[in-house]
């Protein structure tokens, strides 16, 4: 199941550190640093009213979890959604749980007034291969350099 859930319900599962661990491995920016999630820094951003969270549950279970950030682009002057971060845990996949939760955030950010949805997907990852299998054209590559 696919919902849309307050940060402070991701953070207070009870099985977090394990779900963002797995995250770490198959998602970081090893430029950026280690991922060190920010829940008081989510909950700003929420309290704003520009980001929104889901949860993905088999029954009562944390099995995956997306953030979407809603703002007008100045230079296009039109309302997106970017999804700051989408993961499912890997033994959780079979079963469309992935698909699901994409549909979940396109209803979300159709009725949110967003005219477009942003990933960003670990280069030649699972991820950016469901992408592409869904109907998201690959339109720009990420880059970074870190400056530590």
């Amino acid at each position: 199941m696919i919902r849309e859930v307050p940060v402070a319900e991701i953070f207070a599962a009870p099985n977090m550190k394990e779900l963002f661990s797995e995250y770490a491995v198959e998602c970081s920016i090893p430029l950026i640093g280690e991922i060190n999630p920010q829940p008081k820094i989510y909950e700003a951003i929420e309290k704003a009213g520009i980001m929104q969270c889901f949860g993905a549950y088999e029954d009562d279970l944390l099995v995956g979890f997306a953030t979407v950030l809603m703002m007008v682009l100045p230079h296009y002057g039109k309302k997106t959604a970017t999804v700051e971060s989408i993961f499912i845990a890997h033994e959780h996949r079979a079963g469309g749980i992935g698909r699901k939760l994409l549909k979940s955030i396109e209803g979300f950010a159709k009725g949110a007034g967003c005219v477009a949805i942003l990933y960003s997907a670990p280069a030649d990852g699972t991820f950016e291969r469901l992408l592409s299998l869904s109907g998201y054209a690959h339109t720009n590559a990420v880059f970074c350099r870190s400056l530590l």
